[in-house]
Protein backbone atom coordinates (compact mmCIF):
# COMPACT_ATOMS: atom_id res chain seq x y z
CA UNK A 1 0.00 0.00 0.00
CA UNK A 2 1.37 3.53 -0.64
CA UNK A 3 1.10 6.22 0.93
CA UNK A 4 1.88 9.87 0.51
CA UNK A 5 1.87 13.16 2.26
CA UNK A 6 2.80 16.36 0.33
CA UNK A 7 4.11 19.57 2.26
CA UNK A 8 5.05 22.91 1.48
CA UNK A 9 8.30 24.93 2.93
CA UNK A 10 7.15 28.11 5.07
CA UNK A 11 10.54 28.89 5.82
CA UNK A 12 14.27 28.84 4.33
CA UNK A 13 15.88 25.32 5.06
CA UNK A 14 18.73 26.28 7.11
CA UNK A 15 20.51 22.97 6.32
CA UNK A 16 19.78 19.59 5.18
CA UNK A 17 20.31 17.75 8.78
CA UNK A 18 18.31 20.28 10.28
CA UNK A 19 15.46 19.79 8.08
CA UNK A 20 15.81 15.83 8.75
CA UNK A 21 15.93 16.13 12.38
CA UNK A 22 13.03 19.01 12.58
CA UNK A 23 10.75 19.00 9.24
CA UNK A 24 8.00 19.81 10.94
CA UNK A 25 9.36 23.29 11.41
CA UNK A 26 9.67 23.97 7.66
CA UNK A 27 6.81 21.99 6.35
CA UNK A 28 3.00 23.23 6.24
CA UNK A 29 1.00 19.58 5.45
CA UNK A 30 -1.19 19.55 2.58
CA UNK A 31 -4.31 17.52 4.41
CA UNK A 32 -2.96 18.10 7.69
CA UNK A 33 -4.07 21.86 8.13
CA UNK A 34 -5.47 22.43 4.51
CA UNK A 35 -6.25 26.02 5.16
CA UNK A 36 -3.05 26.54 6.78
CA UNK A 37 -1.04 24.92 3.76
CA UNK A 38 -3.12 26.51 1.13
CA UNK A 39 -2.13 29.97 3.34
CA UNK A 40 1.33 29.26 2.88
CA UNK A 41 1.57 28.13 -0.45
CA UNK A 42 -0.12 31.57 -1.88
CA UNK A 43 2.25 33.66 0.60
CA UNK A 44 5.28 32.23 -0.06
CA UNK A 45 4.38 31.64 -4.11
CA UNK A 46 3.96 35.32 -4.17
CA UNK A 47 7.79 36.05 -4.32
CA UNK A 48 8.45 33.56 -7.38
CA UNK A 49 5.30 34.64 -9.30
CA UNK A 50 3.51 31.11 -8.13
CA UNK A 51 5.83 29.59 -11.02
CA UNK A 52 7.12 27.10 -8.05
CA UNK A 53 6.13 26.76 -4.75
CA UNK A 54 9.54 24.39 -2.87
CA UNK A 55 8.36 21.46 -0.52
CA UNK A 56 8.46 17.46 0.08
CA UNK A 57 6.40 14.39 -1.53
CA UNK A 58 6.89 11.54 1.42
CA UNK A 59 5.89 8.41 -0.81
CA UNK A 60 6.18 5.18 0.93
CA UNK A 61 5.04 1.42 -0.06
CA UNK A 62 4.00 -0.77 2.65
CA UNK A 63 6.04 1.40 5.25
CA UNK A 64 9.10 1.62 3.36
CA UNK A 65 9.87 4.95 2.93
CA UNK A 66 10.64 5.64 -0.41
CA UNK A 67 11.02 9.61 -0.98
CA UNK A 68 10.67 12.56 1.52
CA UNK A 69 12.72 14.42 3.87
CA UNK A 70 15.26 15.91 3.37
CA UNK A 71 15.37 15.82 -0.51
CA UNK A 72 12.65 18.91 -1.34
CA UNK A 73 11.81 20.78 -4.62
CA UNK A 74 8.87 22.49 -6.55
CA UNK A 75 5.93 19.84 -5.45
CA UNK A 76 4.15 20.21 -8.86
CA UNK A 77 7.37 19.42 -10.48
CA UNK A 78 7.66 16.33 -8.40
CA UNK A 79 3.82 15.30 -8.92
CA UNK A 80 4.74 15.75 -12.85
CA UNK A 81 7.50 14.01 -12.87
CA UNK A 82 6.15 10.75 -10.80
CA UNK A 83 3.59 10.76 -13.16
CA UNK A 84 5.79 10.98 -16.29
CA UNK A 85 7.78 8.15 -14.42
CA UNK A 86 4.65 5.74 -14.25
CA UNK A 87 4.01 6.88 -18.35
CA UNK A 88 7.53 6.07 -18.95
CA UNK A 89 7.09 2.38 -17.25
CA UNK A 90 3.39 1.78 -18.23
CA UNK A 91 4.64 2.36 -22.28
CA UNK A 92 8.35 1.48 -22.22
CA UNK A 93 8.73 -0.90 -18.85
CA UNK A 94 10.92 1.88 -17.72
CA UNK A 95 10.13 5.14 -16.19
CA UNK A 96 12.72 7.76 -14.71
CA UNK A 97 13.28 10.70 -13.01
CA UNK A 98 15.52 12.61 -11.59
CA UNK A 99 14.93 15.97 -8.55
CA UNK A 100 17.09 18.89 -10.72
CA UNK A 101 18.05 20.27 -7.81
CA UNK A 102 19.14 17.29 -5.51
CA UNK A 103 21.28 13.91 -6.52
CA UNK A 104 18.16 12.10 -6.59
CA UNK A 105 17.17 9.61 -9.16
CA UNK A 106 14.11 7.97 -9.45
CA UNK A 107 13.55 4.48 -11.59
CA UNK A 108 10.24 2.41 -12.12
CA UNK A 109 11.38 -0.60 -13.92
CA UNK A 110 9.89 -3.84 -15.36
CA UNK A 111 11.56 -6.56 -13.95
CA UNK A 112 10.70 -10.74 -14.13
CA UNK A 113 7.54 -10.97 -12.00
CA UNK A 114 6.91 -7.60 -11.54
CA UNK A 115 8.84 -4.52 -11.35
CA UNK A 116 11.47 -2.71 -9.31
CA UNK A 117 11.29 0.98 -7.68
CA UNK A 118 14.98 2.59 -6.91
CA UNK A 119 14.93 5.59 -4.84
CA UNK A 120 18.46 6.85 -4.26
CA UNK A 121 19.59 3.66 -2.15
CA UNK A 122 16.44 2.12 -2.20
CA UNK A 123 15.55 -0.48 -4.00
CA UNK A 124 11.76 -2.22 -3.74
CA UNK A 125 10.08 -5.08 -5.89
CA UNK A 126 6.35 -4.58 -6.16
CA UNK A 127 3.07 -5.01 -7.94
CA UNK A 128 3.47 -2.44 -10.47
CA UNK A 129 -0.50 -2.55 -11.38
CA UNK A 130 -1.25 -1.65 -7.38
CA UNK A 131 1.37 0.73 -7.97
CA UNK A 132 1.08 2.83 -10.47
CA UNK A 133 -2.82 2.96 -9.19
CA UNK A 134 -1.96 3.97 -6.13
CA UNK A 135 0.35 6.87 -7.40
CA UNK A 136 -1.86 8.32 -9.94
CA UNK A 137 -4.57 8.23 -6.94
CA UNK A 138 -1.95 10.34 -5.04
CA UNK A 139 -1.16 12.49 -7.66
CA UNK A 140 -4.95 13.01 -8.44
CA UNK A 141 -5.16 13.90 -4.49
CA UNK A 142 -2.59 16.51 -4.81
CA UNK A 143 -3.97 17.86 -8.23
CA UNK A 144 -7.72 18.13 -6.52
CA UNK A 145 -6.30 20.14 -3.72
CA UNK A 146 -4.72 22.52 -5.54
CA UNK A 147 -7.64 23.24 -7.78
CA UNK A 148 -9.80 23.04 -4.38
CA UNK A 149 -7.78 25.83 -2.50
CA UNK A 150 -7.27 27.94 -6.07
CA UNK A 151 -3.71 27.50 -6.36
CA UNK A 152 -3.00 29.05 -9.50
CA UNK A 153 -1.33 25.60 -10.93
CA UNK A 154 -2.33 24.42 -14.36
CA UNK A 155 -4.34 21.10 -12.00
CA UNK A 156 -6.84 20.94 -14.84
CA UNK A 157 -3.76 19.61 -17.10
CA UNK A 158 -2.24 17.36 -14.85
CA UNK A 159 -5.54 15.46 -14.19
CA UNK A 160 -6.20 15.30 -17.61
CA UNK A 161 -3.04 13.55 -18.00
CA UNK A 162 -3.34 11.36 -15.16
CA UNK A 163 -6.66 10.11 -16.28
CA UNK A 164 -5.33 9.69 -19.89
CA UNK A 165 -2.31 7.34 -18.05
CA UNK A 166 -5.18 5.67 -16.25
CA UNK A 167 -7.02 4.77 -19.22
CA UNK A 168 -3.61 3.47 -20.75
CA UNK A 169 -2.79 1.34 -17.99
CA UNK A 170 -6.46 -0.15 -17.57
CA UNK A 171 -5.76 -0.80 -21.41
CA UNK A 172 -2.47 -2.30 -21.29
CA UNK A 173 -3.01 -4.40 -17.44
CA UNK A 174 -0.10 -4.37 -14.90
CA UNK A 175 1.12 -7.41 -13.42
CA UNK A 176 1.66 -8.62 -10.35
CA UNK A 177 4.14 -10.07 -7.60
CA UNK A 178 4.48 -9.28 -3.80
CA UNK A 179 6.78 -6.75 -2.28
CA UNK A 180 10.03 -7.37 -0.38
CA UNK A 181 12.72 -5.03 -0.42
CA UNK A 182 16.14 -5.23 -2.19
CA UNK A 183 19.53 -3.92 -1.29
Amino acid sequence: MLTSRTGILVRAVEGRDDFAARPETYLADLFGDEDAAAEAWLRIGVCHKLRYNDGVVRLAWDGIPLLGVPNWDDVCGIWHSLVGTVDGYLSSGRGETVFPDQPLQVILERIRGGALVTVGDTRLRLDPAAFCVALLDEAERFWSWTERHDIPVDAAWALTDVARIRRYQAATGGGSSRSTEVR
